[in-house]
C-alpha cells in the first residue's frame, strides 16, 4: 500500500511517500518505509520515528 504523507526528502525536499506491506506468514513483522517521489530517497519508517521522538 502507498499513502502520500506531508513530509518533504531530507535529501532534495520532493514529496514522500510511505510503502507498507503485511505479510501472510505471522512469524514475519509488518514492514514500512518511506520513500520520495523525486530523487527516490528511501529511510525506514521505524528508525525515523525513533529519531522524532528522541531528538
Amino acid at each position: 500500500m502507498k499513502i502520500d504523507i506531508p513530509l518533504s526528502c531530507p535529501s532534495c525536499g520532493g514529496k514522500m511517500y510511505s510503502v507498507s506491506y503485511e505479510s501472510s506468514l505471522s512469524i514475519l513483522k509488518k514492514r514500512s518505509w518511506q520513500t520520495c517521489k523525486e530523487c527516490r530517497f528511501e529511510r525506514n519508517t521505524e528508525d525515523f520515528k525513533k529519531t522524532i521522538c528522541c531528538a
